[in-house]
C-alpha cells in the first residue's frame, strides 16, 4: 500500500473539519432528554436568528482555517504581507468557535448569547478588515471576508 501524502494544508483544513465536526455532535441535544427525576426538559426551538448564526459561525470556521493555513504557508516562505490577518483570523476563530458552540446548544441565556454575538460580529469586523487589502490577491482571504461580512450581518441581527 502506498503511503498517503498530505501536506500541512490538507491537514489544516481536515482538523478543521474534525473540530466541526466534533462541535456539531454537542449542537443539537434530542428533545426527548430526561434528567434522572424523570422531568423532560424541552429543547427551545432554533430561531431563524439563531440558526443564521450557527451557520455563519460554521462558515467562518471553515474560511478561517483555510486562510490561517495560506498564511502560515506565507510566513513560512518569508512573506510577512499576511502577518497582520493572521492575528486577527486567529482572534475570530476562537470568538466564532465559541459563538458556534454556544449558539448550536441554543440552551444559554438569550442576554448572553446576543453578547457573545455582538463581540464575534466585532472580532468578525476586524478579521474582514485585516483580510480586505489581500481580497484581491488570495482566495483563502477574499473567502474568509466574505464569511467574515456574512457573519457579522447575522449576528448584529441576532444581538439587535
Amino acid at each position: 500500500m502506498a503511503p498517503i501524502k498530505m501536506d500541512r494544508r490538507d491537514f489544516a483544513v481536515g482538523l478543521g473539519t474534525a473540530v466541526l465536526a466534533s462541535g456539531l455532535a454537542h449542537a443539537a441535544p434530542p428533545a426527548d432528554h430526561t434528567h434522572p427525576a424523570g422531568k423532560a426538559t424541552p429543547t427551545p426551538p432554533v430561531t431563524p436568528l439563531l440558526r443564521a448564526v450557527i451557520d455563519a459561525t460554521q462558515k467562518c470556521l471553515q474560511t478561517g482555517a483555510a486562510c490561517v493555513t495560506h498564511c502560515n504557508d506565507l510566513l513560512a516562505a518569508g512573506d510577512t504581507s499576511l502577518a497582520e490577518c493572521q492575528k486577527t483570523v486567529l482572534n475570530m476563530l476562537a470568538v466564532c468557535q465559541a459563538t458556534f458552540t454556544a449558539a448550536g446548544y441554543h440552551s444559554a441565556d438569550p442576554r448572553n448569547l446576543k453578547a457573545l454575538a455582538k463581540a464575534c460580529s466585532g472580532f468578525c469586523a476586524a478579521c474582514a478588515k485585516a483580510c480586505e487589502p489581500h481580497a484581491g490577491h488570495h482566495a483563502e482571504c477574499k473567502a474568509c471576508l466574505a464569511s467574515c461580512e456574512e457573519c457579522i450581518k447575522a449576528c448584529d441581527a441576532y444581538a439587535a
